[in-house]
């Protein structure tokens, strides 16, 4: 049969498809779709599609277009249906073409995402195979779009022979089949998805490194992974919630109570609870050691909220925990030499703690004796005694054993095999005794390299250490050498004390040191003594500052407060008042320290017990006040001629006033004017009487309350010179006055003062009296210095002073008079520097002598209080 008769054979079938009644076109639709969601994949699905409707409809060719990778192009298909036509030509052409969208009948349906009916493809000029299908008596085309939601996923199209209009009907079929294809498609791919998605979650489950458990709400177990049965040592068991932590092995922190089931994470979390972060202590045969566990938990609900379970995640923290309890030990041993606990509890608790970091390790901390030469114990708390006591007192040396030569050459020293090692040729048989095939040893350092000891750890097994155990090594030689160290500096510290406090002792000298931080203080014996402390009392700065007497605490502590402010040097003399109520007299210095921060570190320094010095002291107080007395008394004796002149004139004159009174009363002729005024001069003549006995009582009186008071020099210089006038008079000598009338006042005693003006002038005088009358001057001047102190100086013209050194006049019992005891300038200067001046005694430039002093300004007064 020639292609043109099969042509005409075909379109004869095409006329009698056209008239299928629209029942048959259902049947159809309902045929293809049963195929269609019975079908395994898509390709399958797409040939079913092509090849019924082609075999129902009398359609020649029906081929798929889909999408390229990127989603840009249609291409071609692999699946297509041909009845018995030779349509092979335009297929190879079609299977060469791709389309964008738009652009021929698969691109049109592409970019519409409508059918597009073709009545003839020769005619359509956006049909780029057009020549292919004339070649093949193609004419009729229909291109229908099969879409995913909004998006078109693929083309089919169906290709006649003849021309036909467009069948709407048939197009919404055809739609309608396409319509049942996506929806296969789409329940395939999300069956296919969710295939995968179950895959991936399954294999996140398998090879995550925390376990995951999922119940439902009876508790039944739904997921338990792989890290779930190896943590908890089993796979899913289903029980009663109440007996998990009995089956699983799950306790408290304390590793001795089991989990309270209804406390479990999981049980929780499917009461509909948020769970997190609590600690579990795993235990079973597969984990007799024990394991740590940190759970945290979450409800599972519904998309409606409904509970419908719980589920938990395990991660396992042992290392985490490990390294927890670890360095806690750690703090525990720092702790324990922070607070001097004995040196071998701290090395046993180290070993230990490093003995517990792994399985079977025993390990040693030997010390090197201060001869440097042999080693001593230390720690070593599972090695047999008898191995121990034989290593205490070994000598060091390049070939013994691994401690000994660790010390000696400074170095780490591994043996993995005592027993052929030429290390351990003396010590084989001890080894051998207890159990010991290897042994790595390093030496302890201090921070200055000075070898303290040596860590070793032993093994039965024949091996080198592991990376975990060097790192163990490491540890416990740094916290070795830092106990050992502090013993060795605390025992060079007493050593040291103990020189410094005999010195001390000696010296009769009490140290003391403060810690104004912690505030705490150290005390040597003998100042315990001073401050009437017991020799175990603890010691703080407030103790120390509660002794000082209560009339000069407060200055006490401000000083030191002062002196600790400024990193400075504190100073004071006080009392101490002790418990059973003695008093005693201290001098207390010390001096602050810093750190290499510059932050206050201490407060040293000694208290020095001055009472019997006070005690002196103040008998030669007394001794000078009854010095200075005689001395006033003996002045008294030297100036007779003035005392009696300032008391005969106010005597004489009452005299004379009571006889005149008397006798105008006797002749009965009294002057109303006359009388008053003479019982008034009487009155005024016995106050200056009294005035003048008053001086003299002030002078002589033995007063041991010396009052001071603000004085103006000019006026006590002027009050003096009245005193004197008459003994003045009798030498023939006369004295003048150079007033410095801008002269600050002065804080001083009135009566003190007078006898050292009385002392100078009466030895001015005494100094003049060899000379003629006319030369016979005595210059007394004062005047300001800068308004801060006040001079006062006395010049004669006299015979001077010894040239070698005119201040030796000042020396007890020297004196150029004859009669003189060389006590009167003595006594001067004492009285002078007790006011906290200065006196001087100078040659002046022709002749004569020059005594001057100076007296501090009265607080508050450098300006002029001149009289």
């Amino acid at each position: 049969m020639s292609e043109r008769e099969i042509i005409e054979k075909k379109s004869g079938e095409h006329r009698e498809t056209a008239n299928t009644s629209h029942e048959e076109q259902i049947n159809l639709l309902q045929s293809i779709t049963m195929e269609v969601a019975a079908a395994s994949d898509l390709s399958s699905a797409l040939e079913i599609v092509l090849r019924r409707v082609c075999e129902k409809t009398g359609w020649e060719l029906g081929q798929a277009w889909v999408l390229n990778r990127d989603k840009t192009l249609l291409v071609c298909g692999p699946v297509w249906f041909c009845g018995e036509a030779d349509l092979k030509h335009f297929r190879a052409v079609s299977e060469k073409s791709h389309f964008q969208p738009g652009v021929g009948l698969p691109g049109r349906v592409w970019k519409s995402k409508q059918p597009v009916w073709i009545e003839d493809v020769g005619d359509d000029p956006n049909f780029p195979r057009t020549k292919a299908a004339k070649a093949v008596g193609l004419k009729t085309a229909v291109g229908i779009p099969i879409l995913t939601g909004d998006e078109v996923t693929a083309v089919i199209e169906f290709f006649l022979c003849q021309s036909r209009s467009e069948n709407e009907r048939l197009v919404n079929v055809i739609a309608s089949v396409a319509a049942q294809l996506d929806l296969a498609i789409e329940r395939r791919t999300a069956a296919e998805e969710l295939s995968r998605t179950n895959d991936i979650l399954r294999s996140v489950l398998s090879n995550m490194g925390d376990a995951v458990i999922v119940a439902d709400k009876e508790g039944k177990f739904l997921v338990f992974n792989p890290m779930a049965e190896r943590m908890f040592g089993t796979d899913a068991l289903q029980m009663p919630s109440n007996e998990w932590s009995h089956r699983y092995g799950l306790y408290l922190p304390d590793k001795a109570s089991l989990f309270p089931h209804d406390q479990l994470p999981l049980t929780r979390s499917i009461r509909g609870e948020e769970v997190n972060d609590v600690e579990i202590f795993v235990r079973h045969e597969k984990a007799p050691k024990g394991l740590w566990t940190r759970v945290n938990g979450r409800p599972l609900r519904d998309l409606n909220g409904e509970l419908l379970g719980g589920v938990i995640v395990c991660r396992d923290i042992t290392p985490i925990k490990e390294e927890e309890f670890f360095r806690a030990g750690q703090s525990r041993v720092l702790e324990m030499i922070a607070s001097d606990a004995p040196l071998a509890d701290v090395l046993t608790s180290l070993v230990l703690l490093m003995e517990g970091q792994a399985e079977g390790l025993r390990c040693s901390i030997l010390l090197l004796n201060r001869d440097g030469k042999h080693v001593r114990h230390g720690a070593a708390p599972n090695l047999p005694e008898v191995y121990v006591k034989a290593v205490d007192g070994a000598p060091i040396g390049p070939r013994n054993g691994s401690c000994g030569t660790a010390m000696y050459t400074r170095k780490p020293v591994v043996v993995t095999d005592v027993m052929t090692d030429p290390l351990w040729a003396d010590y084989r048989d001890l080894a051998r005794i207890s159990g010991l095939n290897a042994c790595w040893s390093t030496p302890i350092l201090s921070p200055q390299g000075e070898v303290l000891g040596s860590f070793a750890m032993y093994r039965e097994e024949k091996r080198g250490p592991r990376p975990e155990e060097a790192r163990l090594t490491e540890i416990a030689t740094h916290i070795a050498g830092i106990a050992i160290d502090r013993l060795r500096q605390q025992e060079t510290l007493r050593e040291r004390d103990a020189r410094i406090s005999f010195a001390a002792e000696s010296a009769d000298l009490a140290f003391w040191v403060i810690y104004p931080e912690q505030n705490t203080a150290w005390m040597s014996d003998k100042g315990r003594v001073i401050y009437g402390f017991d020799s175990k009392l603890p010691l703080t700065r407030e103790l120390l500052v509660s002794r000082v007497h209560p009339d000069e605490r407060a200055a006490v502590r401000a000083a030191f407060d002062r002196a600790c402010a400024s990193h400075g040097i504190f100073e004071s003399e006080h009392r101490l008042v002790l418990p059973y109520g003695k008093t005693r007299w201290v001098i207390v210095r010390g001096r602050c320290l810093e750190d290499e921060h510059g932050s206050l570190l201490e407060l040293i320094g000694v208290t020095i017990d001055v009472s019997a010095q006070k005690e002196s002291d103040l008998q030669l107080q007394i001794q000078r006040e009854e010095l200075a007395h005689l001395n006033r008394v003996a002045l008294m004796g030297e100036m007779t001629a003035s005392v009696a002149h300032e008391l005969n004139q106010p005597l004489t004159a009452i005299a004379n006033n009571a006889s005149a009174a008397r006798r105008f009363l006797e002749r009965g002729n009294v002057d109303p004017l006359l009388l008053p005024q003479l019982l008034q001069d009487m009155v005024a003549d016995s106050h200056r009487a009294g005035e003048v006995i008053r001086g003299i009582r002030a002078l002589v009186r033995k007063d041991k309350s010396v009052v001071r008071s603000v004085l103006n020099l000019n006026a006590v210089i002027a009050d003096t010179l009245r005193l004197v006038s008459s003994d003045v008079l009798l030498c023939e000598s006369v004295v003048t006055t150079e007033m410095d009338h801008n002269l600050p006042q002065v804080e001083a005693a009135p009566v003190q003062i007078q006898q050292v003006l009385l002392n100078l002038i009466m030895n001015s005088l005494d100094a003049v009296e060899a000379l003629p009358p006319a030369e016979r001057r005595i210059i007394i001047s004062t005047r300001s210095l800068n308004g801060e102190s006040a001079e006062v100086s006395v010049r004669d013209f006299g015979t001077g002073l010894p040239k070698d050194r005119p201040d030796k006049v000042f020396d007890h019992f020297f004196s150029t008079k004859q009669t003189g005891m060389g006590m009167g300038l003595t006594i001067v200067r004492s009285i002078i520097e007790t006011h906290g001046g200065k006196i001087s005694a100078e040659n002046a430039p022709d002749r004569g002598a020059r005594f001057f002093f100076h007296l501090p300004a009265a607080r508050g007064d450098s300006k002029s209080q001149a009289a």
